[in-house]
């Protein structure tokens, strides 16, 4: 084999393969190399989906002394009951009969984060000094002496190696989650075979190339960081290796050594309209967490607008010609080729701001060849959108979401961050797009520049009023990421960056931190700990304007007065439920939906036997069980007789 590519985990990108893979091992397959993809995160999702690993985290729900430490028991047992059904729906995507597609997933993903939880794997790190010192000291331990997922990963590359036995290896890291774990992959295969070439490149290593080429951990593993589009550098890497090529003629390349690194090579020429459609062969494209099988593409490298001064992806799109957009014969022909490769009819555009115009006319082509494909969109709140007619084409052509960026609805905040929309139109937008029944979901951003208390309360109010048009992706605070217009030139936005190494991110409220850069304040603005106070509060109100419905079915008419959980649902030991001036309270954890809910025990009541019903003892209780019955929890039901004495 003349390369073996790899994803590594983990990160959140598990509803589908990340794109990266298929497009470069579609390129070197064209060029005439051999590839093979292995994506390391979803692989590792499957193998720590575990019985025993599962069980001994289960073994302390009934001596748990705090609520935290027994939900995750909860998590355990609940997923080991039902870990049969969970694995065939992961991985073959075969019938689940008791949890369904939506839970079997949702209980999946709970079950792998857990056994993440405490690993080498997940650890948030505060500078590269700590990253680096970390990843010696961990390639350098004993197999048998690692957490139970680094062990995972360590087998999974081991069976990669030995499959393909590759000429070369190329690690993509795309999100700042994988980097550690990248460089702990680059390690492990220098120590096993030390003549085979590693590259790493990915939108983390073009962000953050010069401080890597000075950690230890990088110089004396790894080969070269790829500091642009891959397809190009890696084609002519394989020409350099196998003698057919010169390594001056390899663009885009920072050689290292233990020494020291060359500046980057020169750019890649090859442009986006020549690169062809994403390969998924090899890559098991049904086993994500995700209730469909979908798969992605993009219809252009970069960012039409590419001036929000927060996005260190389209940013980079400001140089002249570094934008490429593929022309709608193009697209189309990707997203048949996608079809007719593997079967799958759902795509995922997942450019950082789709031209909703070139991928309408690319879907009527597409519909002219005879295929109904489903599709999702990223793009802002565009003005486009406007138009109902348009939305209700899109609708038409199969678009059934858009993921979109919501940085409130103050112009004056719009316009500094250079957004390039109008505050003005997002209503009838969102109108526009719930009547075309086209899905939004909202990637939420605070702690924007010098927010007022007041400007972040409009903001907030406008998401109440439309509760019922979007759903949540994330919440996030902005980070002045590297790349970005806003570190290039922080004081034309009245920031000011911190001159330590320290990093920032997000991990109080994203899985693995989230985005990570520069710490920085706000000349006149809010401190931090108040940006955070806001957006959380902010999360809550969302969170309880999102129980409308719920609320709306617990206060029609009830005809039960129980309500029977699901198997997955379990309550807490008396030892740990709240007491309060109104009584007491049971506490009911949901593990797939990740909720623990409090019910007052003069309002509900429940006995010991396993497997019995919640039985409402007035209104209040009733109204209670609905709002349960609406949140997935349980069934309602008629309340049981109570038990009579027997008769001679």
């Amino acid at each position: 084999m003349d390369l073996l590519l790899l994803f590594p985990p983990p990160t959140e990108a598990t509803l589908f393969p990340y794109l990266s893979l298929p497009y470069l091992a579609g390129h070197v397959r064209r060029s005439g190399y051999s590839a093979h993809q292995v994506d390391l995160g979803i692989e590792l999702v499957h193998r720590l989906l575990d019985g025993p690993a599962l069980a001994q985290k289960a073994r302390t729900l009934d001596e748990a002394r705090d609520l935290p430490t027994w939900y995750r028991a909860v998590v355990a047992d609940a997923s080991l009951q039902h870990l049969g059904e969970m694995r065939d729906f992961v991985l073959t995507k075969d019938p689940a009969p008791r949890l369904g597609p939506v839970r079997a997933v949702r209980l999946a993903r709970q079950a792998a984060q857990l056994l993440l939880r405490d690993s080498a794997l997940s650890q948030v790190w505060d500078d590269f000094d700590s990253l680096d010192r970390a990843v010696l000291q961990l390639s350098e331990a004993p197999v048998d002496s690692l957490d139970f997922a680094t062990r995972k990963l360590h087998a999974l590359l081991t069976e990669a190696l030995d499959d393909s036995t590759p000429r070369a290896v190329g690690i993509s890291v795309a999100f700042f989650s994988q980097l550690a774990p990248a460089l702990l992959l680059a390690r492990w295969i220098r120590l096993r075979h030390p003549d085979t070439p590693i590259c790493i490149g990915g939108q983390q290593i073009m962000l953050r190339h010069d401080e890597l080429a000075a950690l230890t951990s990088v110089r004396t593993a790894v080969d070269a960081l790829c500091v642009t589009a891959g397809e190009e550098p890696l084609e002519r890497w394989l020409a350099h290796l196998t003698a057919n090529a010169p390594r001056s003629e390899v663009p885009g390349m920072r050689w290292l050594n233990p020494g020291g690194a060359t500046g980057p090579g020169r750019p890649p020429t090859l442009r986006f309209k020549d690169v062809g459609a994403p390969d998924y062969a090899g890559l098991k494209v049904h086993s994500y967490l995700n209730d469909t099988v979908v798969l992605s593409m993009v219809s252009c490298v970069g960012c039409y607008w590419g001036r929000c001064v927060f996005c260190s992806y389209g940013n980079r799109s400001l140089e002249r010609g570094a934008y490429q957009q593929a022309s709608p014969r193009q697209l189309a022909d990707a997203v048949y080729q996608i079809v007719e490769s593997t079967g799958i009819d759902f795509v995922t555009v997942v450019d950082e701001n789709t031209n909703l115009r070139l991928l309408a006319r690319a879907m009527r082509l597409v519909r002219e060849r005879g295929l109904q494909v489903r599709f999702n969109t990223r793009n802002r709140l565009e003005p486009i959108l406007l138009d109902p007619a348009f939305c209700q084409e899109l609708a038409e052509l199969g678009c059934e979401g858009m993921a979109v960026g919501y940085e409130g609805v103050t112009q004056r905040l719009l316009d500094t961050l250079d957004k390039g929309v109008q505050a003005g139109d997002f209503q009838a937008i969102l109108d526009n797009l719930a009547a075309a029944d086209i899905r939004v979901n909202l990637s939420i951003m605070g702690g924007l520049l010098d927010e007022t208390e007041e400007e972040s309360e409009d903001s907030l109010r406008f998401l109440e009023r439309n509760r019922d048009k979007f759903a949540v992706d994330a919440f996030e605070l902005m980070v002045a990421e590297p790349g970005t217009r806003l570190v290039a030139d922080p004081h034309a936005f009245g920031v000011v960056l911190d001159g330590s190494d320290a990093f920032a991110d997000n991990r109080e409220l994203n899985y693995l931190g989230g985005r990570v850069g520069r710490r920085h304040t706000v000349i006149g603005g809010p401190e931090r700990p108040d940006m955070l106070r806001r957006l959380k509060q902010g999360m809550r109100r969302i969170s309880a304007a999102a129980a409308g419905p719920a609320e709306a079915a617990a206060h029609s008419p009830a005809e039960h007065l129980a309500l029977r959980p699901h198997p997955w649902i379990r309550c807490a030991p008396a030892r740990l439920a709240p007491r309060g001036p109104g009584g007491d309270s049971s506490l009911l954890a949901d593990p797939v939906r990740e909720q623990v809910y409090s019910l007052p025990k003069s309002h509900v009541t429940r006995s010991d036997a396993p497997g019995s019903p919640l039985i409402a003892t007035s209104a209040h209780g009733r109204s209670l069980l609905g709002k349960l019955a609406a949140a997935d929890a349980g069934v309602l039901c008629d309340a049981p007789l109570p038990a009579t004495s027997p008769t001679r």
